[in-house]
């Protein structure tokens, strides 16, 4: 079994090596409208989790160091695909502790860098079993319908928690799937043994975004690399959002009529016991994601394990 220091040693061994890879991605120099703002998304400061899963399931069942890193990077590039596009949506200003390729440049140049990045994540899966091919885009559809109920939720005050998961399970929970799930194809791993690892995958990954949810309030600009409350103010339903509804309605109703401020919002959800029952939510999903690894052999299981540690204490 391998001890949380050199699991953290091996990780930064592997950001490293992702972080290199990705600075090595073949790119023309010309147009610099397109490719400045390019390079400007791929060289950002990225935690990397998503690329380092897919290293993790994959070496846990022995695939080809190649073919991991091509996936790894195709996933990268999807991933900043999606917050280039959604930063333009959400009119965010900051993502990576950076400002957002549309607020650096302007809409238009946003949208042409987002479509490239994803065109780019395309080509890295050439030569590629045509599973990791079709999962690829499946997921990444998956990720777009995630999106659009992300963003028809924003006007609708009926939504409930169910609705609510099954939004991030496609927006955040999928891809997050989609890597452990292509860690261990890539590897040969039966269909069953796949799913297990989308299932781990996926449930991390909305324990992931119901703490990022946790954080939106709680957090601060340091830990999260843009500015708390965001999802608050444009109206954005989240976990706390949807609970304190369906806790109170009319109290709820009367509390966003009268408060705006932050620091009421941390108020009202701390004494109303709404933070404790979103922490009990997160601990029920990870639950769920180490149950998913339960035929997984025991090493294989420990590095995952110390995975989802790391990830949920925001140490990347």
């Amino acid at each position: 079994m391998q001890n949380t220091s050199s699991f953290e040693k091996n990780i930064s061994f592997l950001k490293s090596g992702i972080e290199k890879a990705l600075n090595n991605i073949p790119l023309d120099n010309t147009p610099d409208y397109l490719y400045n703002p390019v390079q400007y998304v791929i060289k950002g400061k990225g935690k990397r989790l998503r690329p380092i899963l897919v290293h993790l399931a994959g070496h846990s069942y022995s695939a080809d160091p190649e073919d991991l890193m091509k996936t790894s990077l195709a996933i990268e590039l999807l991933h900043n695909f999606t917050l280039v596009h959604d930063d333009i949506m959400d009119n965010a200003n900051f993502r990576h502790g950076q400002e957002s390729v549309h607020k650096k440049w302007d809409v238009s140049t946003a949208i042409l860098t987002g479509d490239a990045i994803f065109v780019l994540s395309q080509l890295l899966l050439t030569g590629l079993p045509s599973i990791i091919t079709q999962r690829f885009n499946e997921v990444s559809l998956n990720i777009c319908e995630g999106q659009g109920m992300d963003k028809q939720f924003e006007n609708d005050d009926s939504i409930i928690m169910g609705q609510y998961l099954i939004m991030i399970g496609k927006k955040t929970g999928a891809l997050l799937g989609l890597c452990a799930e292509l860690g261990g194809l890539l590897s040969g791993v039966n269909k069953e043994n796949a799913h297990s690892l989308f299932k781990f995958g996926l449930n991390l990954g909305l324990a992931f975004q119901i703490q990022d949810d946790l954080l939106d309030v709680f957090g601060d600009k340091s830990s999260m690399g843009k500015n708390p409350g965001g999802d608050i103010y444009k109206n954005k339903k989240t976990a706390l959002t949807i609970l304190a509804k369906e806790n109170n309605s009319q109290k709820w109703s009367e509390f966003i009529r009268k408060h705006s401020k932050l620091s009421e919002y941390q108020s009202y959800f701390k004494k109303n016991n709404l933070k404790v029952e979103v922490e009990k939510v997160v601990k029920h999903y990870i639950n769920k994601a180490d149950s998913a690894l339960a035929s997984a052999p025991e090493a294989d299981k420990q590095y995952l394990q110390n995975f989802t540690s790391m990830v949920l204490k925001r140490k990347f």
